[in-house]
């Protein structure tokens, strides 16, 4: 019966079940890519065709980088299990650690905050948790210290995005690492949401952080737990 009452709501909030976000994103022409990718990729094999002609011991160089380059745009298609009371992860990385704050800025209660770091060479692409309405959005520019540092959530470059679910409010916090200057928003406020969505992505790493009411979820991970984005479940619904 309570499955029912999840269920049901969940088809209510999303109307259609659909993992990708409805924005005017360009269509990829490379599969599993982002269609920023394109451009990486010609150069990258433009550049390797010219040291081939010119310099051909150069050439491998030049093709690893193309390679490199183009990881960095990775784009999977991620369709989440159908599974209305779990909390899936919002972005490839591994977990840090879950603890106990007071979240004041959207939540305004005691939550676990899940942290996930997010690696350089990660997928960058953040998506939804869970299914629901984006009901707070801001972005903040910051400084770039190194994540390592307690005050780097509070002071670098960061997202935050508030969902409002049937069960009640989660926000997360996309934190940029030092490196990861390309910190972007990729859903709108009032926006529906449904697990899997393309909500944001931040390039060469970064954080994650998720913070739930503490009696709302029942943890379902540990630190150094590795995490794919809309596959992994950081926990479940117990409310």
């Amino acid at each position: 019966m309570l499955e029912s009452r999840y269920r049901v709501a969940a088809n209510v909030l999303s109307g259609i079940r659909m993992p990708e976000p409805t924005t005017n994103q360009r269509q990829p022409a490379l599969p599993g890519f982002d269609a920023e990718a394109t451009a990486v990729v010609g150069i990258g094999l433009g550049l390797t065709g010219l040291a081939l002609g010119l310099r051909p011991r150069l050439a491998p160089a030049t093709l690893a980088l193309t390679a490199l380059a183009a990881a960095l745009f990775r784009n999977p298609r991620r369709i989440p299990p159908d599974e209305p009371r779990a909390v899936f992860a919002v972005a490839d990385g591994h977990i840090q650690g879950v603890r106990e704050v007071y979240e004041h800025r959207f939540v305004h209660s005691d939550c676990l905050r899940l942290t996930t770091v997010i690696g350089p060479l990660d997928v960058p692409i953040c998506r939804a948790p869970v299914a629901g309405r984006v009901a707070y959005l801001e972005q903040i520019s910051g400084d770039h210290r190194p994540l390592r540092d307690p005050q780097a959530p509070e002071r670098n470059e960061r997202l935050y995005i508030g969902i409002e679910t049937i069960w009640g409010p989660v926000l997360l916090s996309i934190i940029a690492a030092p490196l990861g200057r390309w910190l972007r928003c990729e859903t709108s406020q009032g926006a529906t949401l449904t697990p899997g969505m393309r909500i944001a992505s931040v390039r060469f790493g970064g954080q994650v952080d998720l913070y739930i009411q503490r009696d709302v979820i029942e943890p379902q991970v540990l630190p150094g737990d590795r995490m794919l984005a809309a596959q992994s479940r950081l926990g479940a619904v117990v409310a």
